[in-house]
């Protein structure tokens, strides 16, 4: 397996950090009106405090995993991510906190300027990070449900993305809770990372290779499901789509369960024959001549 490049691991650890950082914050009582801009609603800025843990758990997995075959699924994703964010807070420069949360606004600016710029140039491309997985570390096709689901959050993160980002007074009118244009550009970012991590997971080879890509896709719709529950008796029953919003959500984690579950018990199936015939081999060759 190609390793890793070593700029991962410090990126992995500041994103880990700012990005939990952000959580505290987004969910301390007025931490939105007081964040690098002034979110609009309380309800907007759980919905960040909560699509962050999503960023803090990415950060620990660049840094702990080692293999880059396990981690090439985020590249595109990833880029569509910061892209957003960089275009989404230029678009709106004027409505940052300078005065009155200016060192956190530069933070915000400066981290979302350096990250993506730095790993377009970072980036692996000896033609070895396309290599296919061997065999034995493959973990197995993907199951024709898995591809589903993934085409379906494609699908849906794409359609949910361009509205928040494109025509976001149009959003305001269809969301559950009332949306900012600042404020629906940068959630934007979210769905529209998780249809490019989708995409590219469906057109992956093996189960080994998007495991982690599921795990964290899986953590998203989880959290998102949550806080739908927990603030659902705040929403205006005269806004639209209250019901929805839970309803995919959490299908899709449902779903994403299910078929990691199913996943990583094929792949402990195939895997158990060949643990068992490695002794056997080693007993039939007998011991190495001294």
């Amino acid at each position: 397996m190609f390793p890793k490049p070593r700029l991962l691991d410090v990126v992995g650890i500041v994103q880990f950090v700012l990005a939990a950082f952000f959580v505290v914050w987004l969910f301390t009582p007025g931490g939105g009106s007081s964040f690098a801009w002034p979110v609009q609603s309380a309800l907007t800025a759980g919905f960040l405090g909560t699509a962050f843990i999503l960023r803090a758990a990415l950060g620990l997995a660049m840094w702990h995993e080692k293999s880059w075959h396990h981690l090439r699924w985020v590249v595109w994703g990833n880029y569509t991510f910061l892209g957003l964010i960089f275009l989404g807070t230029f678009w709106h420069l004027d409505e940052m906190s300078w005065k009155t949360q200016g060192l956190l606004a530069h933070v915000w600016v400066i981290a979302y300027i350096v990250e993506p710029l730095l790993l377009v140039l970072r980036e692996p491309r000896d033609p070895l990070t396309k290599a296919a997985l061997s065999p034995e570390h493959s973990g197995g096709p993907l199951f024709p449900g898995l591809r589903l689901t993934l085409t379906g959050i494609y699908m849906v993160g794409f359609t949910v993305a361009g509205i928040l980002f494109i025509h976001p007074e149009f959003a305001d009118t269809r969301w559950p809770w009332p949306l900012d244009p600042f404020d629906a550009r940068i959630m934007s970012a979210w769905p529209a990372a998780c249809a490019v991590w989708a995409a590219t997971m469906y057109l992956a080879r093996d189960w080994a290779e998007v495991k982690l890509g599921v795990q964290l896709l899986l953590i998203h719709g989880t959290s998102l499901f949550v806080f739908w529950a927990v603030t659902f008796p705040s929403y205006d029953p005269a806004r639209n789509n209250r019901w929805p919003f839970g309803a995919v959500v959490g299908i899709a984690a449902v779903l994403l369960a299910y078929y990691y579950w199913r996943q990583e018990a094929a792949r402990r199936k195939a895997a158990a024959p060949l643990a068992s015939r490695a002794p056997v081999e080693g007993r039939i060759m007998g011991p190495s001549p001294s």
